[in-house]
C-alpha cells in the first residue's frame, strides 16, 4: 500500500488538486479548500487514480494521463524513451508495467526470460 497524506489548503480556483510525489515514495495530495465537500471527495478520487495508474514513473503526456484518471480507456506505448530507466514503486508495480507492456506486444509475459 503507498503511503500518501491528505493536505486540504487554499489553492488558486483554476487548481482543484494536485500530488507530489515524496522522496520516500510516499505523496502529498493538495485538495483546493475552496471547493464543496462534494467536489474535494470526487478530486481526491482523481489525485489517487493517478497514484494507482502509477503516472508518476510513466514518461506520457499529461493529457493521456489526465484522461486515465478520469476513466477513460487509453491505450498507450509504455516503452520508455531512449536513454530512460524507469523507476517502479514496488515490485508488483514493475509486474503490472510489464504486463501492460507484453499484452500491448502480444508477448506472453510468461514465456519471458529475466
Amino acid at each position: 500500500m503507498t503511503d500518501y497524506y491528505l493536505r486540504l489548503v487554499e489553492l488558486p480556483r483554476k487548481v482543484e488538486g494536485v500530488s507530489v510525489l515524496n522522496d520516500d515514495g510516499s505523496f502529498d495530495i493538495y485538495i483546493n479548500s475552496l471547493l464543496p465537500p462534494r467536489r474535494r471527495q470526487e478530486v481526491l478520487e482523481h489525485e489517487l487514480a493517478h497514484i494507482r495508474r502509477e503516472h508518476f514513473y510513466l514518461d506520457m503526456p499529461i493529457s493521456l494521463m489526465e484522461r486515465q484518471a478520469e476513466g477513460e480507456h487509453v491505450n498507450v506505448v509504455l516503452h520508455p524513451p531512449e536513454g530512460y530507466i524507469p523507476c517502479f514503486a514496488s515490485e508488483a508495480a514493475l509486474e503490472r508495467w510489464l504486463r501492460n507492456l507484453c499484452a500491448q506486444q502480444r508477448l506472453d509475459l510468461d514465456s519471458l526470460y529475466f
